[in-house]
């Protein structure tokens, strides 16, 4: 990722969908690897403006009777959840608007 696109998961025919703006500044992604529930923080100053999971198994037919859950915590956080025994990455884009 450079800042201009995204990488979605396709996992199950996920569908991937993103928002763009031009008044985003301060940009980043912040990332946590875990298992079970995992939260990831913004940098102080920024807010949550959107929140993804990537799953660590080696094929996407192994996701099926799994369960995953992604979704903004608060105004400056990401919080993940996977049930599986290899864990995830829990990932929350972050930024201010300008």
């Amino acid at each position: 990722m450079d800042g201009n696109s995204c990488v979605c998961n396709n996992y199950d025919t996920a569908y991937c969908i993103a928002s763009c703006s031009t008044n985003i500044s301060n940009h980043e992604v912040r990332y946590e690897y875990g298992k079970g529930v995992i939260t990831v923080t913004c940098s102080q100053g920024n807010f949550a403006l959107g929140c993804n999971i990537m799953p660590h198994h080696d094929h996407p037919k192994m996701f099926t009777g799994k369960c995953l859950a992604w979704a903004v915590k608060s105004a400056n956080s990401c919080e993940c959840y996977d049930d599986d025994e290899y864990g995830a990455t829990c990932y929350a884009i972050c930024g201010q608007y300008i």
